[in-house]
């Protein structure tokens, strides 16, 4: 299977060239405001026309209309995925060919945005719901300690430190998922998966702190 992963493109989409393949995997942050239902079916049009049998997308922090309407941003979805190709996932989970695939948006609190973790107890609650044979888990913010800094601040007030959910990793560390691909942190884009790693983390974000493209790469590929 062959995975492509993307992540925080901010309404910027249309300067992507994909490759195509089997799977194209949208981390959350694809809206900006996240008010606009506009601007979301614009995105959707385009999700829908890209070159991949199956498309998997969670919200992120940005894409407020999934928290405040549901009903009303996953009803847009239906009005474009004529063919089914588009997965919406919320603490929920889909199967592709045998792959078990899970995708959750919830992030540690920042700026008051959307799917925001307030506490320790919300932290291990959102994750304890992820089935323990999830092979590919898609999350909008990282694991604590997994391509979780801000690296290259290009506004006053970047947080220092790591910004990831601790829960998250723990999880990760004690279920051993083949794939977890996130965003979220946008200078941290790149891959860990090196000595040591039972579990390959991608942090897909396409766009950079100044949030042009102005990171290393505009896409991951990844085959399991």
């Amino acid at each position: 299977m062959k995975i492509t992963c993307i992540s925080d493109t901010h309404t910027k989409h249309s300067e992507l060239d994909l490759p195509g393949g089997d799977v194209l995997i949208h981390s959350g942050d694809f809206m900006s405001s996240g008010k606009d239902s506009l601007e979301l079916l614009e995105f959707l049009n385009w999700l829908y026309k890209q070159p991949y049998e199956h498309k998997i997308l969670i919200a992120g922090n940005h894409d407020r209309l999934f928290e405040e309407t549901p009903a009303y941003a996953k009803q847009l979805i239906n009005d474009v995925n004529h063919n089914g190709s588009i997965t919406y996932l919320q603490d929920e989970g889909c199967t592709i060919d045998g792959i078990n695939f899970y995708g959750s948006p919830w992030t540690p609190e920042f700026c008051g945005w959307a799917f925001q973790i307030h506490n320790d107890y919300e932290d291990t609650e959102h994750w304890r719901k992820i089935p323990k044979d999830t092979d590919v888990l898609i999350t909008h913010g990282p694991a604590y300690g997994k391509l979780d800094e801000i690296t290259t601040p290009s506004r006053t007030g970047a947080t220092p430190g790591h910004l990831g959910s601790k829960a998250l990793r723990l999880w990760i560390d004690e279920n051993n998922p083949k794939l977890h691909v996130c965003g979220h942190i946008h200078s941290s884009q790149g891959v860990l998966d090196g000595y040591g790693e039972v579990t390959t983390h991608i942090n897909a974000s396409c766009l950079g702190e100044d949030y042009m493209y102005s990171n290393a790469k505009r896409y991951f590929e990844w085959t399991l």
